[in-house]
């Protein structure tokens, strides 16, 4: 497994998302396990590849970020419920907090963080018609990974809330791994 730097989508999310505070890791899946250890083991090499960069969330510095691979537990999510423009209900009306990590979906993620930044729904869908292309949807394997296995999590644990998600589009041969932490 490596990371995919240089795929587009890399330039694209730099470039035409440069206020996103959300964590875009992608790697190709040579040598991944299937299924759910697949995903594990996605999750941990987009871990320390966010330890590597310098902005991670909303913190220009961070701490070196650890986990503990035997607490990671995860739920899978189908194709329909990781695009739906749809809120989850939280209370507290358009700068919710959300408790961690099962009840965020990508779209709040996405669209409702701490600091506005204008990208709404039709972005979503742009960014999201680039990352998962359309012919592969419906072969995409997505797992919700819960927020009590890494350090990753503190600032969101924090206030906001905390979203990860490992996306494994067999058709492309690479997971993306979207992680979401961040505080006021």
């Amino acid at each position: 497994m490596r990371e995919l730097t240089d795929d587009p989508i890399c330039r694209i999310l730099e470039e035409q998302y440069p206020d996103m505070l959300l964590d875009y890791v992608l790697l190709s899946d040579d040598g991944a396990p299937a299924g759910r250890d697949g995903h594990k083991a996605a999750v941990l090499e987009a871990l320390k590849v966010l330890d590597t960069r310098e902005r991670v969330g909303n913190l220009l510095r961070h701490p070196p970020i650890t986990a503990e691979p035997e607490k990671m537990r995860c739920v899978a999510e189908s194709p329909e419920a990781l695009f739906t423009c749809v809120r989850a209900g939280r209370a507290g009306g358009e700068f919710r907090i959300s408790p961690p990590p099962w009840d965020m979906t990508y779209w709040e993620a996405f669209a409702f963080q701490p600091y506005p930044h204008g990208y709404g729904r039709k972005e979503f869908e742009k960014l999201n018609a680039v990352l998962f292309p359309e012919a592969s949807r419906s072969a995409l394997e997505i797992y919700r990974w819960s927020g009590d296995f890494t350090n990753y999590f503190d600032q969101g644990n924090e206030w906001w809330g905390t979203m990860l998600l490992s996306v494994h589009d067999p058709v492309l041969c690479r997971y993306v791994i979207i992680g979401a932490s961040l505080t006021d």
